[in-house]
């Protein structure tokens, strides 16, 4: 994928300079790549919409969400503690989207075959859809631009938000005319049909499900988005193209191999796939997700299942689940709880030693993502492939979309979930239990579903965030759901029964030390500190706290009791107060007002 990012961007540079100056324009010698020369053929088009495979990429982390726990700060960090206002929201940017119009435009100009032309005008109108829905979530109305503005459009430059409604449905047109006018070629690494389809299936499931539980839209339609989720997801299923990979790196699990591979792009779950490589220099950081300034949450590793004798009870029936220690929690989970969490005794990568989990990070590392050689280890150095649309996201929307629908049946559960429990070892379900055996802290944390199946709905909230987990969704899945709420609580990482010596890595021997004063520290004998190689962790003066003082759960000091989320407000960013200055006829976001 980033083998052709730069050279894209290459060209839509000169594209753009070559709008913006009419004396460049009339001056363009064959030697040139100028809009009247270069949007020539349908080898033009691929080229240029190269440049935009940016606008979709892979996530190898769930931060800011209840999924993690994070050091640094964010947007909604900063909204909850009413930092961010109209005066100081920043402008929002619209050069991606011109990017997109800059050729749709010029589409006309191009001659060849028209079934590649009409392909590459898919693909665009995909991205524009990709772009103008991330507008749509952050400010809900926005104005509709089909079209690259000049200087001379006033009327256009000068417009009005257009309404949710009109917007939405001109993204869905856009996903529309992708779907039935890109090719259906087979590629894990260049877009074609079955990308597009993934992609209408996420926006369709986004916005079926947010104006499902956001009444302040007023806009009762939500099914329709998501019967339009259910074909597109279905479509997929269907072509046989794709399949749970069962693949293994290393002798891991297949579902931990997915995350630590440095060849995906011939595994059969990938739909969409970040090439990275290391010859060519193409790398990302994710090892940086492995205990260096985020850690897992409490709250999540909560929701793993528990499994005895062939069956799964929730985590909150065993006795004693709220004080159990970091060695404690992992007995009897669902095997994808330590292919994501760091389970004690991991060694480190290159080092005979196991890794002992940083307090200052919760104590839950993340080791789904975390690659495998010594190499990879250095900052910007990863060069796993990762993955961008996998074939178990497909089969979650489809799930959720008809559960939502209150239309899911045995069969289709068989078909999606069962699927994906199977593959990770984990006991097949039955829908009438869901829907017979709600569970009451998935009730109480979803409290508003209004489902006819609301125990199916739950139940596949609860797969899809642990299938999903750490690859980016968690935030906007929160949104949608209108669960905003749930980010106020900083999030929790493991419990310490107080202070004292403790084994964070399951050999029995103390590693760490947990103690109230920076005057407890030099009580500590210095025999202990050599002899156990100690980390020391003072309590007073330090970034982190515990829940009940001298005990209880690990919580980062600089969010805790710091954020409130107000309802609707926060699920949408207000405009700047500059860009209604230039444009009066913009209106400030109702819930901002």
């Amino acid at each position: 994928m980033k083998k052709i990012k730069n050279i894209g961007l290459i060209l839509i540079g000169l594209a753009v300079m070559s709008s913006c100056n009419d004396s460049f324009m009339d001056r363009y010698p064959e030697t040139n790549i100028t809009e009247q020369v270069f949007f020539s053929s349908p080898e033009d088009l691929k080229t240029y919409t190269n440049g935009m495979y940016g606008y979709l990429d892979a996530d190898y982390s769930d931060t800011p969400s209840d999924n993690n726990l994070y050091i640094e700060d964010t947007d909604i960090y900063k909204m909850m503690r009413g930092e961010i206002r109209p005066n100081n929201v920043g402008s929002w940017s619209w050069s991606n989207i011109r990017t997109v119009n800059f050729m749709l435009a010029r589409v006309g100009q191009v001659k060849g075959d028209q079934t590649e032309i009409n392909h590459y005008v898919g693909l665009a109108r995909m991205f524009r859809a990709i772009l103008y829905y991330s507008k749509v979530k952050d400010y809900s109305d926005v104005p509709w631009y089909s079209c690259d503005l000049q200087t001379t459009d006033i009327d256009l430059l000068y417009k009005p938000q257009d309404p949710r409604t009109l917007v939405v449905d001109s993204i869905m047109a856009d996903l529309d005319y992708a779907v039935h006018n890109m090719k259906d070629s087979y590629s894990t690494t260049v877009i074609y049909r079955n990308v597009a389809l993934a992609i209408q299936a996420r926006i369709a499931l986004h916005e079926g499900t947010f104006r499902k539980y956001h009444p302040e839209l007023n806009l009762a339609d939500g099914d329709r988005f998501l019967e339009i989720a259910v074909e597109a997801c279905q479509k997929i299923i269907q072509s046989g193209t794709y399949s749970l990979s069962e693949k293994t790196v290393n002798d891991l699990p297949p579902y931990q191999s997915l995350f630590c591979s440095t060849e995906l792009t011939q595994n059969p779950e990938m739909i969409l796939v970040g090439d990275y490589d290391k010859a060519l220099g193409r790398m990302h950081n994710a090892q940086a997700q492995f205990d260096y300034n985020t850690g897992l949450s409490r709250d999540l590793m909560e929701d793993y299942l528990v499994v005895e004798n062939g069956q799964t009870k929730p985590f909150h029936e065993i006795t004693g689940y709220e004080i159990k220690t970091y060695n404690e929690v992992f007995n009897n989970r669902d095997p994808r709880m330590e292919q994501t969490f760091m389970k004690p005794g991991t060694q480190e990568v290159g080092i005979a030693e196991s890794h002992r989990p940083s307090l200052n990070l919760g104590g839950y590392p993340q080791i789904k993502f975390r690659p495998l050689t010594i190499d990879q280890m250095e900052w910007g150095k990863s060069y796993t492939d990762l993955p961008i649309i996998r074939y178990a996201e497909i089969l979650l929307m489809y799930a959720e979309a008809k559960a939502e629908l209150g239309i899911l049946n045995q069969a289709d559960v068989d078909n999606t979930i069962n699927l994906i429990r199977n593959r990770a070892g984990m006991p097949l379900v039955q829908l009438s239990d869901w829907l017979a055996d709600i569970d009451p802290i998935q009730a109480q944390r979803y409290a508003n579903v209004n489902s006819s199946q609301k125990g199916a709905v739950l139940e596949i909230r609860r797969e899809r965030r642990i299938e999903l987990a750490c690859e980016g969704f968690r935030f906007d899945d929160l949104m949608r759901w209108g669960c905003g709420e749930l980010l106020e609580k900083a999030p929790e990482g493991c419990y310490i029964p107080g202070m004292g010596y403790y084994d964070v890595t399951g050999d029995g021997i103390p590693d760490i030390a947990v103690v109230k004063t920076k005057a407890d520290v030099d009580k500590i004998p210095q025999e202990d500190k050599e002899k156990y190689k100690l980390t020391v962790y003072a309590l007073e003066g330090n970034t982190i706290g515990l829940t009940e003082g001298d005990k209880g759960y690990v919580y980062l000091v600089s969010q805790h009791g710091k954020y409130n989320f107000i309802s609707p407000r926060y699920y949408y960013y207000p405009l700047d107060i500059e860009d209604m200055t230039i444009n009066k006829n913009l209106y400030q976001n109702p819930f901002w007002e």
